[in-house]
């Protein structure tokens, strides 16, 4: 996966630090943002993967993520197992983005 995301929460940790030295005084990152970050960039990096470019979009729907296809029509929705995808990776994170890529083969698969 791409060295972007961050797998734990050591790697969120310091990304939050990394972020905001270089903000300099403009709003402050959490750990919350970089992990929704973490959790809609691993659902995009295996739909990309999965169907050999970026064909489909995923967004944010509240708490929910959803795949939409290159039409706009909206293809998967993935829902976080606890009340947020933050709490999840909190809770989780290698589980978290196993599931993620599990969500992702079931969504391209039934296309």
């Amino acid at each position: 996966m791409s060295q972007e995301i961050p797998e734990n929460m050591h790697e969120v940790v310091l990304k939050v630090q990394e972020l905001n030295e270089t903000r300099h005084g403009a709003d402050v990152v959490t750990e919350e943002e970089v992990m929704k970050d973490a959790v809609h960039d691993t659902l995009q990096y295996w739909a990309d993967y999965l169907l050999d470019g970026h064909y489909d979009d995923v967004l944010w729907d509240g708490e929910d993520l959803i795949i939409e296809d290159i039409m706009g029509k909206r293809v998967g929705r993935v829902k976080p197992m606890s009340a947020t995808f933050a709490n999840d990776y909190r809770q989780s994170p290698e589980g978290t983005l196993f599931r993620l890529e599990n969500e992702a083969n079931q969504i391209i698969a039934q296309r």
